[in-house]
């Protein structure tokens, strides 16, 4: 794996979205969500390994900096990927987004986690 932890993040208007941490070195995925709250689990080997195709498909590491449309109401999204605690890639958008299958790659990574966390996870302590 070449990072050590990602953070995604969403939002769409009116303040709905959530934020994915992938902890690699920690084997942990904390899922920050508007509607279900904290939500935290430990990665097993499984898990590990199909969010890491996910993410390979996505190649995230190829992504520009800023994807941008100008329209209304739209999602804002943006996705860190960290090696230690230095960022090494940062990557954004606003209803703008990368090619498409990376993009979905992306996205059925996030679903992923979302259900990993919904069915095994518990809830986080953690003040909004």
């Amino acid at each position: 794996m070449k990072f050590d932890k990602l953070t995604y993040r969403e939002s769409v208007w009116p303040d709905l979205g959530k934020t994915i941490t992938i902890d690699f070195a920690m084997n942990e995925i904390i899922v920050d969500s508007f509607v279900e709250g904290v939500k935290w689990c430990r990665i097993g080997s499984r898990e590990r390994s199909t969010i890491e195709a996910k993410l390979n498909t996505s190649r995230p590491e190829e992504w520009a900096e800023n994807y941008f449309e100008p329209v209304m109401d739209g999602m804002m999204w943006d996705l860190k990927l960290f090696e230690g605690n230095d960022l090494v890639k940062e990557s954004g958008g606003c209803n703008g987004y990368p090619p498409n299958e990376q993009w979905q790659a992306l996205c059925s990574l996030v679903t992923f986690c979302s259900i990993v966390t919904r069915r095994y996870g518990e809830a986080k302590g953690v003040a909004k």
